[in-house]
């Protein structure tokens, strides 16, 4: 399921593309891969179509990808990002309105001579290539610039390919269409009305307009969000679930906050999941009813330091022998929980970060001295894959969240300059957005969860830690 911002952006940019089916290129695209462009007749031109439709795509995704992937490597994606972006599509938007003549144009158009070198449908998905990447040919909105800018400020990946994509569908969808039928009298028409009516071409970019700023109304909500509030000093750890938030102090006691109050927990490092709320007390854990506070059972777990819980798994890291071990336990039945199972443990120099849980999928983060990752593992399967890998920037704190279609993670991504905490659809291509970064190493971002609408994050710092939270 998309969010408002990738439906806002993917609108826009499927119009912006659109909108270039007026310019030169567009038009000769359209008599070019029509009958009468080639000797071989309609047959050639419908493959011609659909070949040229993919090349457009990709073009798309080349472009937007691109910029969005550097982006996200140059620069932090938070709240002042994002508002670069809305500042963006709020001046394309005005330009389109007003019928601004673009500036700066390219005056270039797609190297005819292909269809006379090359089969017709292998033409056509070049020429569609060009058409999609947007800045080799005519540019007939600001619209073409504006998403170049939001795909490099937003930073993310997966919607600079969406961004690209929709600009691929619009730039190839008018010309599939009008080209098998260039030579009929509905293709004849309306290619004439887009050539000899100026109120089309004016209409669609008053349309480019209309979406440049809804987009930007978009943006500039997904930046306020991401400024970060404090929502517990002199604490660590978080762990959400409803509208309860754990975490412990620096003398480890635990405490969970409900509303407005402030409730003290029988233990240290809580975890909130499902129905329970858990703590590690006498090297044991203690396994409580999340409404009430009350113990429901307690076992003993030597070595535990990290714990995590949901509606039927608990999870915990110990250190015995030497090494980190990942454990898990079934909580079908709480009151008796299941036989002791090993996830993973950690081998020769490496550490497991703590557990990151919802439902039965764990997230956990795998430190070496050559390679840092983070490893989800499906406790129903059995099964776990390393989803995240670096060799430069340090990968720690990972927690999940599920959604009835889309999973989320997020996660600390540390290099030498930056501190990064970092959103991304688990699946999705890239690393990610940055929802909060900070330069310099003044402050340490650790441990990290999630609630319904927000993100947390603790940072550890010269004076008390504190935990600051942005939306999601």
């Amino acid at each position: 399921m998309l969010s408002g911002l990738e439906i806002a952006l993917a609108v826009a940019a499927l119009l912006v593309g659109l909108t270039g089916t007026w310019s030169p290129c567009g038009f000769s695209m359209i008599e070019t891969i029509g009958p009468t462009g080639h000797t071989g007749g309609r047959r050639t031109a419908i493959a011609a179509s659909l070949s040229f439709v993919p090349g457009a795509v990709a073009g798309g995704l080349l472009t937007f990808g691109a910029l969005a992937a550097f982006g996200g490597l140059v620069h932090a994606t938070g709240p002042i990002a994002y508002l670069a972006a809305a500042a963006i599509a709020v001046l394309a938007a005005i330009a389109e309105a007003r019928g601004t003549p673009i500036a700066p144009q390219i005056r270039r158009q797609l190297p005819e001579h292909w269809r006379r070198v090359m089969p017709m449908p292998i033409a056509a998905a070049l020429y569609g290539v060009l058409l999609g990447l947007g800045f080799t040919t005519f540019v007939l909105s600001f619209g073409v610039w504006a998403l170049a800018g939001i795909s490099f400020a937003v930073g993310d990946l997966d919607v600079g390919l969406l961004i690209g994509a929709a600009f691929g569908v619009g730039r190839a969808i008018p010309i599939g269409l009008l080209a098998p039928i260039a030579d009929r009298p509905l293709g004849i028409r309306a290619t004439e009305l887009m050539a000899v009516r100026p109120g089309l071409y004016r209409g669609i970019r008053f349309g480019d307009a209309l979406a440049l700023a809804a987009a930007a109304a978009v943006l500039t909500s997904a930046g306020t969000a991401s400024a970060a509030r404090t929502d517990a000093v002199d604490g660590a750890d978080p762990s959400a679930e409803g509208a309860d938030l754990a975490w412990q102090l620096s003398n480890r006691a635990g405490i969970l906050r409900r509303g407005d109050q402030k409730l003290a927990l029988p233990g240290a490092d809580p975890a909130v999941g499902g129905p329970f709320a858990a703590v590690i007390a006498d090297d044991g854990i203690r396994l409580l009813d999340r409404t009430t506070l009350k113990v429901i059972t307690e076992f003993s777990a030597p070595g535990v330091d990290a714990v995590a819980a949901s509606e039927e798994w608990l999870v915990y890291r110990v250190h015995r022998e030497g090494r980190d071990v990942m454990l898990a336990r079934s909580l079908i039945e709480p009151g008796s929980p299941g036989e002791e199972t090993m996830i993973t443990a950690a081998s020769g120099l490496g550490q497991l970060g703590r557990p990151g849980l919802d439902d039965g999928l764990v997230v956990f983060a795998v430190a070496k001295p050559h390679v840092n990752r983070i490893v989800k593992y499906g406790l129903d399967s059995g099964r776990g894959r390393t989803i995240l890998a670096s060799r430069q920037d340090a990968l720690s704190n990972p927690a999940v969240r599920r959604g009835e279609k889309i999973t989320k993670l997020a996660y600390v991504r540390t290099s030498r300059k930056r501190q990064r905490l970092v959103v991304k659809r688990l699946g999705g291509k890239g690393h990610g957005h940055s929802a909060y970064s900070r330069k310099g190493r003044k402050v340490t971002f650790w441990s990290t969860a999630f609630s319904a609408d927000r993100l947390y994050l603790t940072l550890l710092q010269a004076g008390p830690d504190k935990i600051v939270s942005v939306g999601r």
